[in-house]
């Protein structure tokens, strides 16, 4: 195999690849757009109104940080135990 050869597979390869990504990148903009799809046909199923949506949002996110500082806590007193 002479130079030339390998320099045109390499650059029928680097250009594959390009491809590829850029399909990658379309695809995973499909995936993302579909779930989207997917949650919107949930909460419209359950009548979900914008506002509930967003007073369960920020419930979720105070209960995460009251699970997050609890946990704190039983860590800190496990190591002053220690």
């Amino acid at each position: 195999m002479n130079v030339e050869r390998i320099n045109a597979d390499l650059a029928k390869t680097y250009a594959k690849m390009e491809q590829l990504q850029k399909r990658a990148k379309e695809l995973e903009e499909l995936k993302k757009q579909t779930e989207d799809m997917e949650y919107v046909k949930i909460i419209r199923k359950h009548g979900i109104s914008a506002e509930d949506l967003q007073e369960m949002i920020a419930l979720a996110k105070k209960e995460q940080e009251s699970i997050l500082e609890t946990r704190e806590k039983e860590n800190k007193e496990h190591e002053e135990q220690a």
